[in-house]
């Protein structure tokens, strides 16, 4: 779970989010659910960027107190230590989401953001509070209010799902994930973001979507059975026609290896299976495969024909630890 709240404290600081989705992601963050997780990414932000609190920036928070009520014995109170500690990392968060960790504190009380993890090994379906459904893959966090409010329906997703959204004009549905956002009015689409992988894909299966890319908004307008992809390291994006049945696959329960290398694989297998592997890199190239396994395969069955197509190996299993040799 810490990595994806990790993620998701990135997703917050690298997007650009209207009002609503703003108050949102503000009443998240105070939450208690998870807090300690939420503390530690944001040290973590205030590690990478070395900072240090100045002057500036007491002034600035001085005048977002003055803006929320907040009186100067009460933060100091109950907010002087964290903001020494972590002014860094709460710029990035004002830059980014035009507010501060601490000004929500104070402005909001309640609790609005549901955080629905889907555990490895597991899929789940969920009903969101628009009557939109959404089946979520192994390893999946999906963050959305209570209560969809204001211009749009935004939620965030760390991981895969199949979305069926109920048609609403007025008020569009957007997924975001990293850097990418998919806006629809009414459709069905699968989005592709794992923090794990470089790659997040975003395809459409029925209906019209819009798809932006990266801090340079390359947008796209998907039609059905296309599908958009977007690299993380690079920042590059291309459109591409999908093949709907190789990544609808997974909500059959099927396991689909299109072009991929096996350290890819053996993160999709830990997680489809809630195994951990482990194995030296360096005995495997970069080379490509494709694979195709039914619902019922075992992993047993996975490595049997991995090692006749790959090449010999063995492995041992202790306590779901599979050990490659």
């Amino acid at each position: 779970m810490k990595d994806y709240i990790r993620q998701i404290i990135r997703i917050f600081t690298s997007s650009s989010l209207d009002k609503t989705t703003r108050k949102e992601v503000h009443q998240w963050l105070v939450s208690p659910e998870h807090a300690d997780e939420k503390e530690a990414a944001l040290h973590e932000l205030w590690i990478e960027t070395e900072g240090r609190p100045s002057k500036n920036m007491h002034e600035s928070l001085k005048a977002v107190y003055r803006k929320a009520g907040v009186t100067a014995s009460q933060k100091r109170q109950r907010y002087y230590l964290k903001f020494t500690r972590y002014a860094a990392a709460v710029t990035l968060l004002v830059l980014s989401v035009s507010a501060t960790y601490f000004l929500t504190k104070a402005e909001y009380s309640e609790i609005a953001m549901v955080e629905n993890y889907t555990r490895a090994g597991e899929m789940l379906y969920i009903d969101l509070p628009d009557g939109s459904k959404v089946q979520t893959n192994s390893g999946t966090l999906l963050l959305y209010p209570e209560k969809f409010t204001g211009n749009t329906r935004t939620v965030f997703l760390l991981g895969e799902a199949n979305f069926k959204v109920k048609p609403n004009p007025e008020k569009p549905f957007i997924v975001r994930s990293n850097t990418l956002s998919v806006t629809a009015l009414g459709t069905e689409f699968n989005v592709a973001a794992y923090s794990d992988k470089n790659e997040i894909v975003a395809t459409l299966l029925e209906g019209k979507v819009r798809v932006v890319c990266g801090i340079e908004g390359e947008k796209y307008i998907l039609h059905p059975g296309q599908q958009v992809s977007y690299l993380k390291n690079t920042g590059a994006s291309y459109l591409t026609d999908a093949n709907v049945e190789d990544v609808t696959a997974w909500q059959r329960g099927m396991l689909v290896f299109r072009s991929v290398t096996v350290k890819d694989m053996m993160i999709t297998l830990q997680r489809k299976y809630n195994i951990t592997i482990q194995y030296n890199e360096a005995r495997f190239n970069n080379d490509k495969y494709n694979f195709r396994f039914s619902e019922k395969a075992t992993i047993q069955e996975v490595f049997a024909v991995m090692k006749e197509v790959i090449g010999g190996f063995e492995y041992t299993v202790k306590n779901d630890v599979y050990t490659i040799q």
